[in-house]
């Protein structure tokens, strides 16, 4: 039985490879058409997709490519190159070429940590320009023996010619593929709208501010256009996330390439030699790199300051807030009644009971295993949106808003049966069973401090200690109303 459910499963595995370097093909080959597209009479295209994405879809897949993935992907070229009638000899050419800069950028991709990778790392652009040339270089390599026979000249300018096609299309495609969030499931972009952050007006005016620059481009023309629109790509930068900006920076690219190529954005000099158009893709490589530079540093450091902020705020052992995180949350949850749907809430103190006798006798690592094992169990038994905090030592604190006193006490007496139940095990195999003890504190009238809150709370777990322990109290004065802010 077990055998006949392990090769459905190799089947179902190898189905799902074969349409996953299918999918591949048909990417590569629908790019390689737009691609060729935009091809000038007589040299290469103005701008050619398929490498950049290839090497993108290669490198976020979960599994490294299977041969099948390679095959798929040359077998688009092919059809590509067929489809728009190119022989045999050009088609081998032109295929040999893309796959060697193509070869050289996955091979020294796939060993970087995924923070270079995606573009999160202060140096990862220069690592990625680095990675790129030597990519674009190959390519390069190659044209030097290709180019004089497809389209004539020397072979220093088919290296050059080579160089600078891969380096710009690299530059301008591979930050989008790296960069682009995963999605688990094909709607999962339908969030909620309290999901979303709030939008606010000058939020768009990077984004009006870059579409400008290039309409002024086309109005004004002239040497100078291509760097119009750098003020507006920065201001992008600092604005948008690097996926965004990866985004932008590529139509930035595609449009003046384009633009360029079809007389649409003039420029004052013909573009229709070899040496005119590496000037160009030289040009628009150093103005992309520039707001990509600085939104993956931006990206590095809004990730720093996140850590230094969850440091700040969370308790290290149980990775669950500390005091001050615990009390700035719950304020400024408490604080807005109308983000509540009901202005209720409930704050349970809690106390391991005779946590020191467990240092005393198992040691300060076993205090640690207890704590740590306490807080993941509080965590299995809140709502999601639920606040629970470490306020120092073996005392937590827990925020249930929207929550009456009845489910409130509920939630707290759950707590308080679970973790009596489950013994705490050791390292050395021992189980330790302990107990806690909570008090309850009900909120409903806005504007009562939170700390006024914690102390009926903590009022009602002394009142648990001396009952017994291992129970649950209510803050009788709260539950009379007898606090207010």
């Amino acid at each position: 039985m077990s055998f006949n459910r392990s090769a459905a499963n190799g089947r179902s595995r190898t189905d799902f490879d074969l349409k996953d370097a299918l999918m591949v093909g048909v990417i590569v080959y629908a790019c390689s058409i737009v691609g060729i597209y935009t091809a000038v009479p007589g040299v290469l295209a103005a701008f050619w997709p398929p490498n950049a994405v290839l090497v993108g879809l290669l490198l976020r897949r979960a599994h490294p490519p299977g041969v099948a993935h390679w095959i798929a992907a040359v077998a688009g070229y092919v059809l590509a190159d067929l489809t728009m009638a190119h022989s045999w000899p050009k088609t081998i050419m032109l295929v040999s070429t893309n796959f060697a800069g193509i070869s050289v950028c996955y091979l020294l991709f796939k060993r970087m940590s995924a923070d270079y990778l995606g573009l999160r790392h202060p140096r990862s652009m220069l690592v990625f320009v680095l990675v790129v040339t030597a990519g674009a270089a190959a390519a390069g390599v190659s044209g030097i023996f290709i180019h004089p026979v497809l389209f004539g000249g020397t072979p220093l300018n088919g290296f050059a010619f080579w160089f600078t096609t891969e380096l710009v299309n690299y530059i301008a495609m591979l930050p989008v593929m790296l960069t682009m969030p995963r999605l688990s499931h094909p709607f999962s972009w339908r969030m909620r709208s309290s999901d979303w952050p709030g939008w606010r007006v000058e939020q768009l005016a990077p984004l009006g501010a870059f579409a400008g620059s290039l309409w002024l481009g086309t109005v004004l023309g002239g040497p100078g256009v291509v760097p119009y629109p750098v003020p507006a790509l920065l201001w992008c930068a600092l604005t948008y996330s690097l996926f965004a900006t990866a985004g932008i920076t590529f139509v930035f690219s595609v449009w003046t390439l384009l633009a360029i190529s079809s007389g649409a954005l003039v420029i004052g000099v013909s573009v229709d030699s070899p040496q005119a158009i590496m000037s160009l893709r030289v040009g628009v490589i150093l103005t992309a790199l520039a707001p990509l530079t600085v939104a993956s540093v931006m990206m590095a450091r809004n990730e720093l300051l996140a850590r230094l902020k969850h440091a700040a705020s969370h308790d290290p052992l149980t990775h669950v807030l500390n005091r001050g995180g615990f009390l700035a949350a719950a304020q400024a949850l408490l604080a807005v009644p109308a983000r509540l749907k009901t202005p209720s809430a409930i704050v349970l103190m809690m106390d391991i009971d005779f946590f020191k006798k467990v240092n005393d006798t198992h040691g300060h690592a076993a205090g640690d295993e207890v704590l740590t094992g306490f807080a993941r169990l509080v965590e299995g038994c809140l709502r999601k949106g639920d606040l629970l905090g470490r306020l120092g030592g073996e005392e937590f604190a827990v925020l249930l808003p929207e929550c009456g006193l009845h489910d409130g006490l509920a939630i707290a007496q759950r707590v308080c049966d679970t973790f009596a139940a489950q013994p705490t095990r050791l390292a050395d195999g021992t189980q330790l069973h302990a107990t806690v003890s909570i008090g309850v504190a009900h909120w409903n009238e806005p504007g009562t401090p939170v700390e006024t809150i914690l102390t009926a709370a903590d009022a009602a777990l002394y009142d648990a200690k001396r009952a017994g322990r291992n129970r649950v109290v209510a803050s009788a004065a709260l539950a009379m109303g007898k606090i207010s802010g």
